[in-house]
């Protein structure tokens, strides 16, 4: 709490909190339990949050932590107010592919998606038209446009982008809704 204190007294315009939540970390470096750090954390975030300054938590380990207590632990973040969380292979463990799932409620579904493949993730949920509750999802059309201009060889290998204009149209045409007037281009002529 005392970094907390002395990091918004500097006037920072955020902080990140971050404490190793697998047994292993608690057990060898810091010694406490999640009880500890979930008492901590809603310390440290109400603080932060009362001076109106941006806080981050991440878990450091967090792939090695119990995910019942580490899901636990962040939900409870999440209800305190964090602005974002970190989910940390500190040690390298994840061999798996890294799926992610964007809503588009501030329309940022497709650049956040295009940043997630930046950043390692390996595949993006979309839907044609970005179709989905509340405002929808990664829109397929909007994520391929977006890679084309600098993946543009293997994008057309993957996708028969000739085909997408109609996919788009068909799939309007049967949930019964217009295809927005400002949708992305996919004209086969554009990928030629």
């Amino acid at each position: 709490m005392e970094d907390a204190r002395i990091a918004v007294q500097t006037g920072v315009d955020g902080i990140n909190m971050c404490i190793g939540t697998s047994s292993h970390l608690m057990k060898h470096s810091h010694g406490k339990d999640m009880a500890y750090i979930a008492a901590e954390a809603k310390e440290v975030i109400e603080y932060v949050k009362s001076n109106n300054i941006e806080i981050r938590f991440s878990g450091e380990d967090s792939f090695r932590s119990d995910f019942a207590e580490i899901l636990k632990l962040y939900s409870l973040v999440d209800r305190l107010g964090a602005n974002r969380v970190g989910i940390a292979d500190t040690v390298g463990v994840v061999g798996c592919d890294i799926e992610t799932h964007f809503h588009n409620d501030t329309g940022c579904a497709v650049a956040n998606a295009y940043v997630a493949l930046e950043a390692g993730a390996t595949h993006i949920d979309t839907t044609v038209l970005g179709i989905g509750e509340r405002n929808g999802i990664t829109s397929l059309s909007g994520l391929v446009a977006s890679l084309i201009p600098t993946d543009r060889k293997n994008i057309l290998s993957k996708y028969k982008m000739e085909k997408l204009s109609y996919l788009e149209h068909l799939v309007a045409e049967i949930v019964e809704v217009e295809t927005p007037f400002n949708n992305f281009v996919v004209s086969s002529e554009q990928f030629d």
